[in-house]
């Protein structure tokens, strides 16, 4: 398993991250709790559907238009990965160019902020993706149930 493999030290890694990663971990985590707070409250009004009328499809179609909100949510929230992710790229291929004229040339474990930044998003982006995927489901089978 990748997390047992390699020792993590987190708050040097979050010493080492640049203040753009860092406020992006924040932003990610407030986004989490957001979505996990989102799709909660779509399960539940969906388990409290008991019959078919169609008030309460009005209310499956609304739940449906928020998981769809959220994902569009979800994929902004990966591309502006992307964009913080090169930006740490480029400060640790700055960090090296930086260090190739001291006498301590930079090892691999340069990267390591890098790749636990990317390893963190990815698992955050992970749960929210099942999550959603696992209510838009639920959804879905509501709205097509006779």
């Amino acid at each position: 398993m990748l997390i047992l493999t390699v020792s993590w030290d987190f708050r040097s890694l979050w010493a080492a991250l640049t203040l753009t990663a860092k406020l992006y971990i924040i932003c990610l985590l407030a986004a989490s709790a957001y979505t996990t707070y989102s799709l909660t409250r779509i399960t539940v009004r969906l388990r409290k559907i008991a019959k078919r009328e169609r008030a309460e499809m009005l209310l499956v179609d609304k739940m449906t238009a928020k998981a769809q909100t959220l994902r569009e949510f979800h994929t902004m929230l990966f591309l502006l990965f992307g964009l913080c992710c090169s930006n740490e790229v480029f400060a640790t291929l700055r960090g090296i160019q930086n260090s190739a004229v001291s006498l301590s040339a930079a090892r691999f474990d340069v990267f390591g902020p890098v790749v636990a930044f990317a390893f963190f998003v990815f698992a955050v982006l992970l749960f929210l993706h099942g999550f959603r995927w696992a209510v838009a489901h639920r959804l879905r089978a509501a709205s097509t149930r006779d």
